[in-house]
């Protein structure tokens, strides 16, 4: 029986339904299908019989490709890619070759020409408590303060945050239940002293701001539309210009969540290129295994932090604060210590009476 010939293009749309029917993430999905559909317009929409080790290796290392100075099909002129960008489309279409593999689409390892990039570790930014304190008034509005406020005392992440609508939140059981798209499980998440303080703030310049009741279904952290322009005519027929006012669309999501952690950053006196949602993730839970660490232990405080952070085990927990266990015991055992130095030398001295004492 001859075997099916399959085209680029319609093996990549048959893995992304793959992906989706599997229950993966849509942002998952969205970032494999940007880089597999990029790939395809670069190499062609061949057959997959005929696609090459060395053609999949041009993409990567060859002229005007990805590791070098490159144009992209918006004609614009990009830099060489990072190794952790190099890294990840390697591991994506790693993933998109072995579904084809299986299906028997493919018979070689396209890869065998490519190879991972050795990245360097990089220090994470992690502002510290008395600055993660002073970003919540770092903000120019309630709804700002309550979404800063929500991700540092939540540790959720932002597309999880943004999904909250008002009839998840319970104020007098002090619960917030959300649903956790990574693990695909919910939680009731405890809401704390302060968060709840905040939550109330906003809700009330809320519902005072839309005219009427909240409802169970308007989102927490709505998105804001600009009032636009308009002519309006006076009392003595003449037209003047008059801005509307702002308004919140509470079914809309906010947009762009990662410029209010960015510009409260940069007021608190952060450089903070690059820096959002995550940035505030990464410190809470840092500043909670602190905490945590002096009362309980490490372990435990590990444990406490992996389910903040809805971690399935700790060695990701540890990876995502920084942790290494082994330097942290090298650095109790040795900080302030005596090592390798030699025994001091007892002393005699000679004191009245003829008794010597040794120091």
């Amino acid at each position: 029986m001859a075997r099916e010939q399959k085209r680029l293009a319609e093996a990549v749309e048959d893995y992304l339904r793959f992906r989706r029917s599997r229950g993966f993430a849509e942002v998952t999905v969205l970032n494999e299908g940007y880089i597999l559909r990029r790939f395809v317009a670069w190499y062609g929409d061949v057959q997959l019989r005929h696609m090459t080790p060395i053609k999949v290796a041009d993409w990567f290392y060859g002229p005007d490709a990805l590791g070098s100075r490159h144009r992209t099909r918006d004609g614009r002129h990009r830099a060489p890619i990072k190794p952790s960008t190099h890294n990840y489309y390697m591991s994506r279409l790693k993933a998109f070759f072995r579904f084809c593999s299986t299906r028997g689409w493919m018979k070689r390892d396209l890869l065998e020409e490519v190879s991972r990039c050795p990245q360097p570790m990089v220090s994470r930014r992690r502002p510290s408590e008395e600055q993660l304190a002073s970003l919540i008034e770092a903000t120019e509005n309630d709804r700002d303060r309550a979404y800063i406020t929500t991700l540092l005392h939540t540790g959720l992440r932002r597309a999880d945050a943004a999904r909250i609508r008002l009839g998840d939140v319970d104020l007098s059981a002090q619960t917030i239940t959300v649903f956790i798209s990574k693990s695909k499980t919910e939680d009731a998440i405890p809401i704390t002293a302060r968060l709840d303080r905040e939550l109330r703030r906003w809700l009330l310049d809320y519902e005072i701001d839309l005219g009427r009741d909240l409802q169970a279904d308007d989102l927490l952290f709505p998105a804001k539309k600009t009032g636009g322009y308009r002519w309006v005519t006076v009392e003595d027929g003449s037209r003047t210009k008059t801005r509307a006012d702002d308004h919140w669309c509470p079914d809309k999501p906010l947009t762009h969540p990662e410029r209010i952690v960015h510009d409260a950053l940069e007021k608190i006196g952060i450089d903070a290129p690059g820096e959002g949602a995550h940035t505030l993730r990464r410190a809470a839970a840092r500043a909670l295994f602190e905490d945590l660490t002096n009362a309980q232990g490490y372990d435990s405080a590990l444990r406490v932090v992996s389910a903040f952070l809805h971690h399935k085990n700790s060695t990701t927990t540890e990876h995502y604060l920084g942790l290494d266990p082994e330097r942290l015991r090298r650095d109790k055992h040795l900080r302030g210590k005596p090592f390798l130095e030699p025994p001091l030398e007892a002393v005699v001295i000679d004191f009245p009476g003829g008794v010597p004492r040794v120091r």
